[in-house]
């Protein structure tokens, strides 16, 4: 036992030790590496504002209490500056020793209040979400980075904004986590913005500006093609070396950035000798295979549950026909009232399919809900 023990503690130490340390002052660019995990970063270059570890907490009942047993999470805060403004702040959780038990999501995940709280996938253990986000500072919301970020600005002669959007990620299975919140100063993406004009920034009215709109929507999409780098990043399987600018991110179309990342990723093989020049060649071809089924437009619910109405009615009428042809013993008759069936039964069961996606907001594929952890304080959340 004591054997076991010993390799388990060895193990661990081992793991501990391969992870890249980041030194406050340090710059990075495109990736950066914590507790052994990679964060995709915006373009240009970022400096290392603090490094720590703390423990977490679990939330129940409204008690808060520490645990230990989830061993330390290192915390990172990167800033950048463009044109004499503290533009981005990124602040990265991740945790420095594998939990058996997963980390669960975000509350922030979970609201409906906010610009935008998309689930990418879940479990009971696995979560991949993000969330949009408006943070004006107040006496009652920090500014992003804390005093770390405040000295950086000070000592760089750098202004500061008091209102940020935020973009939050999380990326969890069951042994180990990535958090990360890109903070960004929206006078970096053309519009300027303070904390006195929040309000025209709230989520229920940003319809209402289109120039601020547009900024929320270029955000919203670049932390979408995110969510697959950071997601092979917690695996340190990122295979892409520098990511898009946010600005005009609405306007590059998804899919054509994964065919992209593929595509760079096959270079890469190839030229590491990873893979012969016919394959590459193969894997090219489907990439562009898969770009021309793309551009021939994907199905929409409606059309899946229009089709499976088409086909769920040639079974049934046609045992239908024959039932009533059996009881009625009149082929007109029983004609009539396969038609009449045909036509009513059509219509409720395409309408039930939309109505459970559309009304409901339940489609085809769900999963079971993942415990909720948080980070910033390092809070964990359980449902109970």
């Amino acid at each position: 036992m004591s054997t076991l023990l010993g390799a388990i503690v060895v193990s661990v130490l081992a793991f501990a030790g391969t992870v890249q340390a980041q030194t406050v002052g340090t710059v990075v660019k495109d990736i950066v590496d914590v507790a052994g995990k990679q964060v995709p970063l915006p373009p240009g270059d970022f400096t290392v504002l603090a490094v720590d570890s703390v423990s977490a907490r679990i939330k129940k009942s409204g008690t808060e209490t520490e645990r230990l047993d989830l061993g330390p999470v290192r915390l990172v805060v990167l800033g950048q500056i463009k044109d004499g403004r503290i533009a981005n702040v990124v602040q990265i959780g991740a945790n420095l020793i594998p939990y058996h038990d997963g980390w669960g999501m975000t509350e922030d995940c979970t609201r409906s209040d906010l610009y935008a709280a998309v689930t990418q996938y879940k479990s009971g253990w696995d979560v991949s979400c993000l969330y949009l986000k408006p943070q004006a500072i107040n006496g009652e919301t920090a500014a992003p980075g804390g005093e770390a970020m405040a000295q950086f600005a000070r000592t760089s002669n750098a202004s500061v904004s008091n209102f940020w959007l935020v973009a939050g990620l999380r990326i969890a299975n069951r042994r180990d986590v990535i958090d990360v919140q890109y903070h960004v100063d929206p006078s970096s993406l053309g519009v300027t913005a303070s904390a006195a004009e929040a309000a025209s920034w709230a989520p229920a009215v940003i319809e209402q500006h289109p120039s601020r709109l547009a900024v929320v929507k270029d955000l919203a999409a670049w932390a979408g093609l995110m969510a697959e780098p950071l997601d092979q990043g917690l695996n340190h399987r990122l295979t892409a070396t520098s990511f898009p600018d946010m600005r005009n991110a609405a306007a590059v179309a998804p899919d054509e950035a994964r065919r992209a990342a593929q595509m760079a990723s096959l270079d890469k093989l190839r030229d590491a000798k990873a893979i012969d020049d016919a394959e590459y060649q193969r894997q090219m071809a489907i990439i562009a295979a898969s770009a021309t089924a793309v551009a021939a437009g994907d199905w929409t619910y409606a059309q899946v549950a229009g089709w499976k109405a088409f086909t769920y009615r040639v079974v049934v009428t046609t045992i239908n026909a024959g039932i009533d042809y059996m009881f009625i013993g009149r082929p007109f008759a029983a004609g009539v009232l396969v038609i009449l069936q045909v036509v009513v039964n059509t219509t409720k069961f395409f309408f039930h399919e939309m109505m459970w996606q559309e009304m409901l907001g339940i489609g085809p594929l769900q999963r079971d809900g993942p415990n909720i952890i948080e980070f910033g304080r390092i809070i964990t959340a359980s449902s109970g």
